[in-house]
């Protein structure tokens, strides 16, 4: 008898072990306007990472930039700089938090680097070569983004 109960204690935790395993499929966060609170995400929102699970925000582009070189891909919710020269941009923001964790971040050469440092409000001078990505994202919780923008500096 106590070799049954070990067995279907064993079955059970392999299955459930197996459930948590299981990957699911990623998909963007639904799209908000600038003013507009980032209050619901679903697991397909969230990516993992070795520091911890992140939820990249996802914008509509027109309202973040108006360089024509800077494209924005849909799946990854992140701006990139295709000018064919390095230059310097400034990248700004301001945003109201309910406590969430929140990053500006750019990438370059394939890792992600954040530059608010916590800041609810704030800009970076950013010298950017082709390729290099900008994003916002969350841990958890909500966010309302009042401001993100990414201009050439010397813009005003």
């Amino acid at each position: 008898m106590g070799k049954t109960v070990w067995m279907g204690i064993g079955m059970i935790t392999a299955s459930l072990l197996a459930c948590q395993n299981e990957e699911l499929e990623y998909y963007p966060i639904e799209k908000k306007h600038l003013g507009e609170a980032y209050t619901e995400y679903v697991d397909n929102n969230v990516q993992s990472e070795s520091s911890g699970d992140y939820i990249v925000l996802n914008f509509y582009p027109e309202e973040i930039t108006d360089l024509s070189y800077v494209t924005y891909n849909e799946s990854s919710c992140s701006f990139h700089i295709y000018r064919g020269s390095t230059n310097k941009y400034v990248i700004s923001w301001d945003y109201d938090t309910d406590g969430s964790y929140v990053e500006v971040q750019y990438m370059q050469n394939g890792f992600w680097y954040t530059i608010n440092d916590q800041q609810h409000s704030g800009e970076y001078t950013l010298l950017a070569n082709d390729g290099m990505g900008v994003r916002m994202r969350i841990q958890s919780g909500g966010v309302t983004v009042h401001r993100f923008n990414i201009r050439e500096a010397g813009e005003e």
